[in-house]
This record gives C-alpha cells, structure tokens and sequence, in this order.
C-alpha cells in the first residue's frame, strides 16, 4: 500500500468512527438528554456572549485601524451599543408584555373565529382522501389546544427577572473580556494543544472567523431589520398585536428559506380571524417586506459570506429540524458552514488529519 492509499484508508476510518460515534450519540439521546439541557442553561450566556463579541468585534477593529486605543474603542462600542439596547427593551418590554397578556385575554375569540374558518375549511375538504382529512383536523386541533399554554409558558418566562438579572449581568462582562482578550484566549488555547498543530489552528481559526462570523453577524443584522419592518407594516395596516408578530417574524427569519414561512404563519392566522381584507394587507406587508430582504438586505449585508449551494443548505435544515427540532434549525448552516471550513482546508491540504 502506498502512501496516497495509506492516507485515504485513514481518512476512511476516521470518518467511519465519527459517523459511527454520532448515531451512538443519538440513539444514547433519551439518556442524557436532561445533562445537555443543564450544560445548555449553564452555558448559554458563554454562546450569547461569544456571539456579541462576533459582532461587535469588526466595529473595535475599525476604531483600532483609525487611530483610537482597543480598550477606549471597546468601551465606546460597548457604551452605545448596550445603551442602545437597555433602552429598546425598556421601552418595548412593557409593550410586548402588553401585547402578549393582551392576545392571552383575547385568544377564545381568535380562537372562535378560527373554528368558524376551519368548519368552513372542514367542509370544503370532506371530499379529501380519509388520511389527508384527518391530518388536517388533527393539525388544527393541536393548534387551537397548544395556542394559550404556549403563550402563557413565555409569560412565564419573560416575567422570570431572576433569570433577566443573571443574564443581563453576566453576558456583558463575558462580551468585555471577550473582545479585550481575546489573543490571550487564542494563546491559552493553543498552548493546550500540541505546537505542531498551531499553524494549522491559527488559519482554521481565521477562515471560521470568515465565514462563521460574517455568516452570523449578517443573518441576525437582516433579522433585526426584518423584525422592525414588519412591526411597523402590521402596525400601519392596524394589525392585533404588531410587537408580537413582528418579533415573531424577526426571530424566525433566522432560519434560512423556511423561516420567512414560519414568521409569516402568525400574522395571517390572526389577520384570517378578523377579516378577508386585513389578510390581503398582511399578505402584502409579507410580501413586500420579503422583496426588501430578498433583494436589497440580504445582498448588501450578507453577500456571499458562506459560498454553500442552497440544496446543501435546505438538506443541512432538514437533517438539524429532525434531530433538535427549532434549535437544529437555527444551528444547522452554522454547524454547516464550519464544516464546509474544515473540508475544504482538508482538500487543500492545509490541515493534516493524518497524524
């Protein structure tokens, strides 16, 4: 066996042992679901800390190029980007608690109308085959039973101020060190790992860095955008609860592809419950809002900061919605695009798996 044929068979088996380890992983899931869901709490202010510095990290390194000290540009980033943000939540928390308690008082209305819609729907679908009919009534019945628990559930964690505190303390001193020492962490990362790896580490850490971080910071800026356009559509066209909707559709506009379906499903069940008209102008204010994204936003903001066919991409959405439901969809073109990272320095050669 030469040597070319010797690297490949190894590359073989450490792709088999991972493939293999990873269906160990998920069929061992039911037992240590409720450890991951502790890590998961324990370290979400780390992930939400990282991902500030991600962002805020190209703004520090524009006021260090011109001339301004990285601790004075930090404390300037941090001032008006954390003053900003303390004063969009205390003036919409209330609003959106508001909002929320006030859809909570009114759902057996929507949710009245709605049964008005769906015996209507009911008999125009009778015609169905038996399984598409039942599918369907099953959908709706799950919807109208799940609608006020779930509200109520965020109610309740909204209103959790312990949680709001600990974060709300915790997450900017982590985004400070973060972004004031992150050469540091990079060192006492690295000195952990063997000195031939270094070089290696350094350019993988970079091209991530690229790709991850324009990927992230781009994705959640076009949310933000797209959360406050449809906030202000739902409010002109005199929509119920446009705070909500439209915080809705920003969230899920995170998802690529599918999540523009899913924050746009709200509106028009509300819209649908009131009348004909208000659904047109909902639909339009969709509509539109996705030609804004689609065509001026997501160009300009994002580029093509992750090169990935969408075909990757919708398959990547499929595989992360079956294995974590919401979350793996949020999580899949990230975990996707650090492994496009990785493959592609491995096909170059740059980064030696063989050792």
């Amino acid at each position: 066996m030469n040597e070319k044929t010797g690297k490949w068979v190894r590359r073989f088996i450490i792709f088999f042992i991972t493939l293999l380890s990873m269906l160990i992983l998920a069929w061992l899931y039911p037992y240590y679901d409720h450890v991951l869901l502790i890590i998961g709490r324990v370290c979400l202010p780390f992930v939400i800390a990282l991902v500030l510095s991600l962002i805020l990290h190209p703004l520090v390194r524009y006021l260090e190029r011109v001339g301004i000290p990285r601790l004075l540009a930090i404390l300037i980033i941090f001032t008006i980007f954390f003053t900003s943000a303390t004063f969009a939540i205390y003036k919409g928390y209330p609003r959106l608690l508001a909002q929320l308690k006030l859809l909570n008082e009114h759902l057996p209305e929507l949710v009245q109308s709605y049964q008005d819609w769906t015996k209507e729907f009911h008999a125009q679908t009778e015609r169905l085959p038996d399984g598409i009919h039942k599918k369907l009534n099953d959908t709706f019945s799950n919807l109208e039973e799940g609608a006020s628990e779930r509200i109520m559930s965020l109610l309740t964690g909204i209103s959790g101020l312990f949680n709001i505190v600990v974060l709300a303390a915790v997450i900017p001193v982590m985004t400070f060190y973060f972004l004031k020492d992150y050469k540091v962490l990079g060192r006492s990362i690295l000195s952990v790992l063997p000195r031939s790896w270094h070089e290696e580490s350094r350019r993988l850490v970079t091209k991530l860095n690229h790709s991850l971080g324009g990927y992230i910071r781009g994705q959640l800026l076009v949310s933000v955008f797209v959360g406050i356009l449809a906030s202000a559509g739902f409010w002109l066209i005199d929509l119920p609860y446009p705070l909500v909707l439209g915080l809705v559709a920003g969230a899920t506009n995170i998802i690529p592809y599918f999540g523009p379906l899913l924050g746009a499903v709200p509106a028009v069940i509300v819209a649908l419950t009131i009348s004909v008209k208000l659904l047109i102008y909902s639909l339009l204010v969709v509509i539109i809002i996705q030609l804004i994204e689609g065509n001026l936003l997501s160009p300009y903001i994002m580029g093509r900061s992750i090169h990935i066919h969408p075909i990757f991409i919708i398959l990547a959405l499929l595989a992360g919605g079956e294995l974590a439901g919401v979350v793996g969809l949020i999580l899949a073109v990230p975990v996707l695009t650090c492994l496009k990272v990785v493959v592609s320095e491995i096909r170059n050669g740059r980064l030696n798996i063989d050792r």
